[in-house]
């Protein structure tokens, strides 16, 4: 190995000089990339043109060191430098899947697992064996859309409502109120009681099919309070935090903020949060609280949760999950409707019955949607709490205190500042989607590439 090579490349940084949209943010943020993994793509292309660098045949990335290497090209003067600092010119040589070509990058892919193995031991799978980062989820897709479901569902329950009609009013003669009221409520107590031990245990049971080494292993504190919490205006309010603590910002009586000293800072947000004040000076804490919110570094952590949340969704394995609870919920509701209806022709009182589907109703729908979010906000914050946490040293690590005891742990400063924001609604609903996206993607959705040519 040439080490002195290797260290040159390990000391490139991609991201200099920082800015707002650099590299490595623009990288998880057109991908949907979790911080740590998109720095572990980032080393694992380092390691790929090393090898292409150093041999004298092609190389074959996997598709995610591709993407990396896609938009690295996009960043002219940096892969320039970079490819000095090689020695020689990469070329990038996409495959144009023809069969002549298809030995060729066969044997690329072999002899790139070969030298990577010599010289930097066994590839991780997670970048190395599949398309891209959710794939280490192992989940297949569903084949029904969870809305498409929905739409025949309910088809399939206005449907069934004749003939649970006539099946069930022979039993509902005999069942006078305010018994079939009171006993109607037990039977939904029951089934929500059982149906949410039986959600929970099946979504702990969905994470232990994850890869080991797949990136829900890797997350940082604040993309899990975000998880948890799903707002994202919860990051910020931690990063300012930290801030504050260092004697870096101060938050005034008035619930403004200042800027005490610009100094160099080691976290990405702590750095945007400076340049936004530097930007803006003494500004009220809601309007810097706006401003971040629509920044990249901050945003891209609730796109990428918010997409994890849909793959999850759109599996296979949660489908079936959200299939059972809709049956049986559907079920629950046609036992009240019918009663609804017998006690409707037969001119009897209904407001009670009326009262108890409505209800009903609105409870179902509201349990439904909690079950989409189910997953993230508890199963992945247990998984750490219960399994992962307490195998690492994080008792003086402040970031995970926050992310395991919330807004207990914030300075007495921010948080009335904070309730009062929330009290007043400042920042409306929108919590993980303000902000577009910044830049072109060009780069990010080229075709697959066969590989690079060892040689000039």
């Amino acid at each position: 190995m040439n080490t002195e090579l290797w260290d040159k490349i390990l000391q490139f940084n991609f991201d200099d000089p920082p800015s707002e949209y650099g590299f490595t943010i623009r990288l998880a943020n057109e991908n949907f990339l979790t911080n740590v993994f998109a720095e572990l793509a980032i080393l694992e292309y380092k390691k790929f043109m090393y090898l292409a660098a150093t041999s004298e045949m092609m190389v074959s990335p996997s598709e995610i060191v591709d993407t990396v290497w896609h938009q690295h090209l996009i960043f002219t003067q940096s892969y320039q430098s970079f490819c000095t600092l090689l020695g020689k010119p990469i070329q990038h040589i996409p495959s144009t899947h023809n069969r002549e070509e298809f030995e060729k990058f066969s044997q690329a892919k072999e002899r790139t697992q070969k030298l990577y193995s010599a010289i930097f031991g066994k590839q991780p799978e997670s970048v190395w064996g599949y398309q891209g980062m959710f794939e280490s989820l192992n989940l297949d897709k569903a084949k029904f859309k969870i809305r498409t479901f929905l739409v025949f569902g309910i088809l399939a329950f206005v449907a069934l409502i004749a003939p649970c009609y006539f099946l069930l009013k022979p039993i509902y003669m005999q069942i006078n109120n305010p018994y079939f009221i009171i006993g109607f409520i037990v039977l939904c107590i029951l089934v929500f009681t059982g149906l949410e031990y039986y959600n929970r245990k099946k979504l702990k049971n969905l994470a232990k099919g994850f890869d080991e080494d797949s990136f829900i292993y890797q997350l940082e504190p604040y993309e899990l309070v975000y998880l948890k919490t799903q707002r994202l205006e919860n990051i910020i309010n931690g990063a300012v935090n930290e801030l504050i603590e260092k004697n870096v910002v101060f938050i005034n009586s008035d619930q403004t903020i200042d800027l005490l000293i610009s100094k160099k800072v080691n976290s990405p947000k702590e750095l945007q949060i400076i340049l936004t004040l530097e930007e803006s000076g003494r500004t009220y804490y809601s309007e810097l609280l706006r401003r971040l919110m629509n920044k990249p570094i901050f945003y891209n952590t609730a796109k990428c949760m918010e997409a994890l949340k849909k793959y999850i969704n759109k599996s296979k394995k949660f489908g079936n999950l959200f299939y059972i609870n809709f049956v049986v919920l559907t079920i629950l509701l046609m036992f009240s409707f019918v009663r609804m209806t017998s006690g409707l022709l037969r001119e009897k009182p209904i407001f009670q019955i009326l009262l108890t589907t409505v209800f009903l109703i609105v409870f179902i729908i509201y349990y439904l949607h909690r079950l989409t979010k189910l997953f993230c906000t508890q199963t992945i914050p247990d998984l750490y709490k219960k399994d992962i946490l307490p195998a690492r040293k994080v008792a003086d690590d402040w970031q995970w205190q926050y992310f395991l005891l919330g807004s207990a742990v914030l300075t007495a400063a921010l948080v009335p500042v904070i309730s009062h924001i929330e009290k007043n609604n400042h920042l409306g609903s929108d919590n993980g989607s303000s902000g577009s996206s910044c830049g072109s993607s060009c780069g990010s959705s080229c075709s697959s590439c066969g590989g690079c040519g060892g040689g000039d």
